[in-house]
């Protein structure tokens, strides 16, 4: 699952917009999916522009607004262009959401912008010459966070932190076998993980063994035809699931496109996050391997 971002303007500036897609697509479509605002994904029937923006700006790990000279506005006695207002709204929800390394907005040139942006650099859009040129930096700090995941107050980032400490690191300090392996599958599906786990389990019969060498938990599954390779379904899972529930409880019956998108972002953010963690620690080296699981 490729991490998403968002692309948005007003109609006026949908040319840059669509542009701003195909660049950093080019540049960055291996490991990141724009969509810009009227791709028919962001705006729902039945629910207001606001909620629809709130969460957006929940579900996508990066945002572009395109601020362009739409308005004329009276400031100080002189006439002054400025970009529509519900751009710059924008762009504080998901500034506000993702944070400075992740929000980003493009002016164009004379573009009256609000004096919270004073001394602020932005990426300018020309005139006539090709954006690409203006947007390098752009593309560059956005790689830049290729191997990094948001820090935000979501239950993702912490499951995944509590995961890596009261489960992969033991395991990596007390499982000595040399050329052992264990392999973290992720579930696209987390509504029921304990029934994946115990699925799986019975198409590759496996054996627990306690990671601290005392019959208790943590347990890690070991391969009955394979005694060097180990295998975990992460159950914290549920207790996710069970969270984007309490805050989005069910309107129909299945698992609507919004709750879908919200939980392969949370599920994209867990997976980062133990990468991160696992590649920093010297200890882990070579041990682990994580993937997702399409399929039992």
């Amino acid at each position: 699952m490729k991490r998403k971002l968002f692309i948005g303007s007003s109609k006026e500036g949908l040319f840059y917009a669509k542009q701003v897609k195909e660049l950093i697509t080019k540049e960055c479509g291996d490991w990141l999916e724009c969509e810009v605002w009227n791709e028919g994904g962001i705006f729902t029937l039945n629910k207001s522009t606001l909620e629809n923006l709130v969460k957006a700006s929940r579900r996508f790990d990066y945002g572009i607004l395109v601020a362009t000279n739409d308005d004329l506005a009276l400031i100080k006695l002189k006439a002054r262009t400025i970009p529509r207002d519900n751009v710059i709204f924008e762009m504080g929800l998901f500034l506000g959401s993702l944070g400075l390394t992740r929000a980003f907005l493009l002016t164009q040139e004379k573009c009256k912008l609000p004096s919270d942006y004073n001394g602020i650099t932005t990426v300018r859009l020309p005139k006539k010459k090709s954006l690409s040129i203006n947007i390098k930096s752009l593309i560059k700090q956005l790689n830049e966070t290729k191997d990094t995941y948001s820090l935000k107050t979501i239950p993702s980032t912490a499951l995944g932190v509590g995961y890596f400490d009261n489960f992969v690191l033991p395991y990596c300090k007390n499982i000595n076998q040399k050329g052992s392996k264990l392999n973290i599958l992720i579930p696209k599906q987390i509504e029921d993980v304990c029934s994946l786990s115990t699925n799986y389990e019975s198409d590759h019969p496996s054996v627990g063994i306690s990671v601290f060498g005392d019959g208790q938990r943590p347990v890690a599954k070991q391969l009955i035809n394979d005694i060097l390779m180990y295998w975990d379904i992460p159950t914290t899972l549920s207790t996710l699931f069970k969270m984007i529930n309490l805050v989005n409880p069910n309107e129909e019956i299945g698992l609507s496109p919004e709750k879908k998108d919200w939980i392969e972002y949370e599920l994209r953010n867990f997976k980062g996050t133990l990468e991160v963690l696992i590649k920093d620690n010297l200890v882990c080296k070579d041990k682990i391997k994580i993937e997702w699981l399409d399929k039992i």
